[in-house]
């Protein structure tokens, strides 16, 4: 049984939340690269070596964005995906999360575009956002684990050739889709590759004048992504 937390604990976890809420905000507006402790400090009306006492500096600030925004991103995801009626096609189950991650990026896209983005100079995310991202990508394959096990994935994609793909993809293979065949990894692997990159090109404005219906394309990109990893819809 874990300790009772003291009231100058319930202060410091305010005080953290506060802080991580003005950052978010200058990251709206100024992006990551541009982040300061310093005008965040400013802004909350602390000195900045009080703001110190709580982050060592920009990048333990940047982490505690990252790991916040995958965990937000990893929680609505795992909802669509509980959600998704279970009597649905395997195809039809799997568009829930794409879509919660559509809306979740165009709702918080400089978030978005911190995790999915471009790196910010000199900095490298911590360790710890690992367990968001598995749970993100673990909520987007469910329907396709299930499938798996099932037996209703197309023909032809169940079965493997050998490949040097093999001991490249174990990895994921191991921890997401235990008994898949190198091709059913493969083909989640670049399902999940186009769903990043659709969104990233809606959100960074590279259909601007070029897509007139964001919203159409992306339905029928995801759609042809279940069935190009074999599920059925």
């Amino acid at each position: 049984m874990s300790a009772p937390r003291t009231a100058r604990d319930r202060v410091r976890d305010e005080v953290t939340k506060e802080i991580v809420g003005v950052a978010r905000d200058h990251l709206a507006h100024e992006g990551a690269a541009a982040l300061s402790l310093r005008a965040i400090a400013r802004d909350l009306q602390m000195a900045p070596s009080a703001l110190y006492r709580y982050f060592d500096g920009r990048d333990a600030l940047l982490s505690a964005l990252i790991l916040e925004a995958y965990t937000s991103l990893a929680e609505q995801a795992e909802r669509a995906a509980d959600a998704a009626p279970t009597t649905a096609g395997d195809g039809e189950r799997w568009l829930a999360v794409p879509r919660a991650m559509r809306s979740w990026a165009l709702g918080r896209p400089h978030e978005w575009g911190l995790i999915f983005g471009s790196p910010v100079p000199g900095y490298r995310a911590p360790e710890a956002t690992i367990v968001p991202y598995a749970r993100l990508a673990a909520a987007l394959v469910r329907p396709v684990r299930d499938a798996l096990r099932a037996g209703r994935l197309s023909p032809g994609v169940t079965t493997a050739p050998p490949t040097p793909l093999d001991a490249a993809l174990a990895p994921v293979r191991e921890a997401l889709l235990p008994g898949a065949s190198t091709m059913t990894v493969l083909r989640t692997l670049q399902g999940w590759s186009t769903l990043i990159g659709i969104i990233d090109l809606e959100l960074f404005g590279h259909w601007h004048n070029a897509v007139l219906d964001p919203d159409l394309l992306f339905e029928e990109t995801i759609r042809d992504a279940a069935r190009w990893i074999g599920l059925r819809h």
